[in-house]
């Protein structure tokens, strides 16, 4: 559901025009949300805070907001009459609760482990995602407790971002399982383990993606020039080889979820298995 608000009652009172975001169930803060120019594909996310400001040069501006748990909200911008530190309230989501299976004495059992490693450069663009297809038979119907990521060489381990689950329907990524957003930070290079056990997540019978997304804030300048000695200022995902098989997926908020097997043809690989997809793995219980 869309709620268009339009913001033209207050007088502007400097160059920036800061804006926070709160729910409107409890006005709790809400950190990292997309805040998205669909017309310039443009986009970044709010601070810990929920704060972010327009520095557009544009006078009126639309805007799209994404937040997990909440309604997309649409705000048509007038600059010249928002107030400082204006608030925006979002309407959150109603969830129904999913089927839940309840296993008894099974011990814990963790997806694959690639059989070598590379390196996957961030390759940015606002809500950008990386997500491994996970379909092993130990996995379905069972509890997550944990995911693991592993971070390669090239960037700021200790950079925040977000773990996104989807469910599988024909293959392909689906409906968001995650209800609430779930940003961490790792505390060194190589594999990282989170525990999510607290969220009450199951894998469907079809298998799940399991993704971290790439949080970019307004203060940052595109991918191309966010080098910073020599390192990028977010994440940069290991990638491995698990085989024969294709299980990577990667989007944007401005795309949809691209297979990456469909890039295959771009490449000249004497062996397809070098293909490599992202190292991520699953704990369930």
């Amino acid at each position: 559901m869309y709620v268009v608000l339009l913001l033209t009652s207050f007088i502007v009172h400097a160059q920036q025009h800061p804006i926070q975001l709160l729910s409107r169930a409890d006005s709790a803060v809400i950190p990292f949300a997309s805040v998205l120019f669909e017309s310039r594909k443009l986009g970044f996310h709010t601070d810990e805070q929920g704060r972010f400001s327009i520095t557009s040069k544009q006078a009126v501006d639309t805007i799209k907001i994404r937040a997990i748990g909440f309604g997309d909200t649409i705000l048509i911008i007038n600059k010249a009459h928002i107030k400082p530190n204006f608030i925006i309230f979002l309407e959150p989501n109603s969830t129904i609760l999913q089927e839940v299976k309840v296993f008894s004495g099974n011990k814990s059992f963790t997806s694959m482990k690639p059989r070598k490693t590379g390196e996957l450069q961030q390759w940015g663009g606002v809500g950008s995602q990386y997500g491994l297809l996970l379909d092993e038979e130990k996995l379905m119907g069972r509890k997550m407790t944990k995911v693991h990521f592993y971070l390669a060489h090239g960037g700021n381990f200790n950079y925040p971002f977000r773990i996104r689950i989807y469910s599988i329907k024909h293959g392909k990524p689906d409906i968001e399982l995650t209800k609430e957003s779930i940003v961490v930070r790792a505390n060194h290079k190589g594999w990282n383990e989170f525990e999510i056990s607290q969220y009450d997540l199951f894998v469907p019978d079809s298998g799940c993606l399991v993704a971290m997304e790439w949080l970019n804030f307004e203060n940052l300048v595109s991918v191309d020039l966010i080098l910073t000695q020599g390192k990028y200022a977010g994440q940069v995902l290991g990638m491995g080889d698990f085989g024969n098989r294709y299980m990577g997926f990667v989007k944007d908020d401005f795309s949809p979820w691209h297979f990456n097997g469909d890039y295959l043809p771009r490449y000249q690989l004497p062996d397809k298995s070098k293909f490599m997809n992202p190292m991520i793995r699953l704990t369930v219980k």
